[in-house]
């Protein structure tokens, strides 16, 4: 067919030159006139067939204008799938894939395609389909070779059919047919093959290691080493996939005595651990997913899968380790990494903001009962490998099961759990900080201030998205904010790298910080260098614009201080998101949603509260989240614990602030009473530390309002101002004498 489009393509075009020739000597007008071309074809077309085949040549002799025209008059007769087959059958899927790639018939050439893809599937899953091929495989050279030619144009999805017949019993007498077919396919069929190791007949894994074998799979030598040394395997199972991998990595399928069983093992281990740490492992399709196939008990067959890489990777990696604890059942490390790989995997699935609870036969169940010192060794590993997945639903099951001894340094490594403090992931820093105060320590240790700080910033979370900018150009740092406002983001714009960075490590939801390349006090070197310094801001991720000339210079940069991406400057928003958010959303972990965001804020300030009015206060100094709980008050969700916590800071901000909040007669009335009476407590335990005329509003509020309850309350609070005898006199005379009964 490609011989016949060049001979075509060179009469079409000796043809044309031949005419115009011709015109130029009749016409040889005096002055130049735009003559439009003429379409090179003796005859325009008039079927389905033709245009489509016209399109084809018109791209080929590079007339992209008449092959637009062409496609669209072929769309226009709005064939049916019955016709795409035919095409696909007669030019191959290639040419529909050069018109989808050629710009200047876009989108209609993409959707074309899309089409033919659909309607290729449909025939590739109809049993009939596949049953009429099958039985013409068995009729004869002619016969056979049309069905391979056939079944090869069809695709990969025709594989599933032809492995579910050749699982049949009364089929059994065509597998050897079907087994050359597949072989007879080529590459396209090693994914699915590979899929079918979990088969439950025996002669379907054989077979499809038999023909991965005379392809030359080497991407199926990860799969091939579990059935190679699995003892529970059937003889001929093990014997082919022991010969497939001796030619494979020996270069001779004779020498399987240069395989182990040890070997096996550690490379499941090393694969596993791999895929566990870098999703980026698994090649991707061009929406950037990972297609995997697996067998499928319910369709008796193997089925495709379309999922994100840092899913797939982890279901592949759960099978290595769990196939490795299989060969070395009493090693460790591979218990420690199926663990691992069980954790994030269920985490990733089920989504990072639904609740994590462990019910039976969940991955956090059996983490349950595998106690303290195999879990902290897999939260250590986690925090190693970046998994922040694996990581927090550690913590979460050591604060059920752990110890005060996990806050101990032991054979002079640091405790991964005070490790966890400082993740680079937000979800692990709080996850650690909570389970610290589960495990109720009684002494101080390392990272004790890191604690607080992690939830002084979760109770001032706004509930959104933020982005620090700082650049000092404010014009700019303006377009720039509201380039990531279309993105979802608030931008908080800053003039100096000082504070810009004194902002980042006060403030929380924060999701990663953009600097200029000229930014001032401090410069952008000075500003990074103390944004990488500081635990509150280490893990920032941090996009560093200007002009797209600098991209070289700021490589350096980009690479000292990851997470960290270099974006041009640009004139609209699509193109600075299109730069941003790819590097975004490449971290390991997605931004908190408002649900875990909420959540979040009221278990800090629960707990700051607890710390307040606890022994715990004698190891944390909640001081430092003054600020942040004094702005909690105005969230309902969380006041009545942000004024407990407060009533445990000693100082006279807290004490004014719960003044303030007692005397509100805008505020709900229980709100008040509860300001009222922490602040009775916060006077009777760090002394009156409001000015004079901060004590005489008290006193006038407490006589005029009419509320019972909050009159009440402040009563506790003028009973703690030491009255004088005078005051303690007149109060006592305008009480009425009781009635007598």
């Amino acid at each position: 067919m490609f011989r016949i489009r060049i001979v075509l393509t060179q009469i079409v075009t000796i043809a044309l030159v031949a005419t115009v020739l011709a015109g130029s000597l009749a016409a040889q007008p005096t002055e130049k006139t735009a003559v439009p071309e003429r379409s090179p074809l003796l005859k325009e077309p008039t079927t389905p067939e033709a245009m489509f085949a016209a399109s084809l040549l018109m791209v080929d002799l590079a007339r992209l204008d008449l092959a637009a025209k062409y496609l669209e008059q072929f769309e226009e007769t709005s064939p049916d799938d019955e016709l795409l087959i035919k095409l696909r059958d007669k030019y191959g899927t290639g040419d529909f894939l050069k018109l989808a790639r050629t710009k200047e018939l876009q989108p209609r050439s993409m959707q074309l395609l899309e089409r033919l893809n659909v309607a290729a599937k449909k025939q590739a899953e109809d049993p009939a389909f596949v049953d009429a091929l099958v039985q013409r495989l068995t009729q004869g050279p002619t016969q056979r070779d049309l069905a391979i030619a056939e079944l090869r144009n069809a695709g990969v999805h025709v594989v599933p059919e032809i492995l579910k017949q050749m699982s049949q019993a009364d089929l059994a007498a065509h597998q050897d047919v079907m087994v050359i077919a597949l072989m007879k396919m080529g590459n396209q069929v090693i994914p699915p093959l590979i899929g079918a190791f979990d088969a439950p007949q025996e002669r379907v894994r054989t077979a499809a290691i038999d023909i991965l074998y005379e392809l030359d799979a080497t991407e199926a030598v990860p799969y091939l080493w579990y059935p190679a040394f699995d003892e529970n395997q059937p003889a001929g199972v093990r014997a082919a996939a022991n010969r497939c991998l001796a030619k494979l990595l020996k270069s001779s399928p004779e020498r399987t005595n240069q395989l182990s069983s040890v070997e096996a093992a550690n490379e499941l281990r090393r694969l596993a651990k791999l895929l566990y740490r870098s999703p980026q492992a698994l090649p991707v399709d061009d929406q950037g997913h990972v297609a995997l196939w697996s067998w499928n008990e319910e369709l008796g067959t193997v089925a495709l899968q379309s999922l994100p890489p840092e899913i797939a990777s982890l279901m592949v990696s759960t099978r290595f380790a769990r196939q490795a604890l299989s060969l070395s059942p009493e090693q460790t490390e591979p218990q420690r990494q199926y663990l691992a790989s069980l954790l994030a995997l269920e985490v990733m699935r089920n989504g990072w903001d639904k609740p994590r609870l462990a019910t039976p036969n969940s991955a956090m169940y059996l983490a349950l009962t595998a106690g303290e010192t195999m879990v902290s060794q897999v939260l250590a590993e986690a925090l190693e490998a970046g998994q922040a997945a694996t990581a927090v639903v550690s913590l979460e099951v050591l604060s059920q099961i752990g110890s005060r001894d996990l806050l101990l340094t032991q054979k002079g490594l640091k405790s991964p759990v005070l490790a966890a403090l400082n993740s680079p992931d937000s979800r692990v820093q709080f996850a650690a900080a909570t389970t610290i105060l589960k495990l109720e320590p009684k002494n101080g240790f390392s990272g004790v201030n890191r604690v607080v700080s992690i939830l002084a910033r979760a109770a001032s979370d706004p509930g959104a998205s933020r982005v620090i900018i700082i650049d000092a150009d404010s014009g700019r740092a303006s377009m720039t904010a509201g380039y990531l406002s279309d993105g979802g983001y608030e931008g908080i714009v800053t003039a100096t790298g000082r504070e810009g960075f004194e902002l980042a490590s006060t403030s929380a939801g924060i999701e990663f910080i953009v600097v200029q390349v000229n930014c001032v006090r401090w410069e952008l070197t000075q500003t990074l260098t103390n944004l990488r310094a500081d635990a509150r801001t280490a893990a920032l991720p941090i996009v560093i614009y200007g002009p797209s000339s600098l991209r070289g210079d700021m490589a350096r940069q980009v690479a000292r201080n990851a997470p960290a991406a270099f974006v041009a400057e640009s004139a609209s928003a699509s193109d600075f998101l299109g730069q941003v958010l790819p590097f975004i959303k490449s971290l390991k972990t997605p931004p908190l949603s408002p649900q875990e965001r909420a959540l979040e804020k009221e278990a800090a300030v629960y707990w700051l509260a607890t710390i307040g009015s606890g022994s715990l206060g004698r190891l944390l100094d909640i001081s430092q989240a003054e600020n942040d709980l004094s702005a909690a008050v105005e969230d309902p969700t969380v006041a009545k614990n942000a004024l407990v916590a407060l009533g445990g800071i000693g100082t006279r901000g807290a004490q004014r602030r719960l003044a303030d909040v007692a005397l509100n007669s805008q505020a709900d009335e229980m709100l008040r009473e509860a300001a009222a009476n922490q602040l009775a407590y916060h006077i009777q335990r760090f002394s009156l530390l409001l000015k004079r005329d901060e004590v005489a509003d008290l006193q006038a509020g407490w006589k005029l309002t009419d509320r019972p309850g909050v009159k009440s309350a402040l009563a506790s609070v003028i009973g703690t101002l030491k009255p004088n005898a005078t005051t303690i006199g007149e109060r006592l005379r305008q009480f009425p004498v009781p009635p007598a009964q």
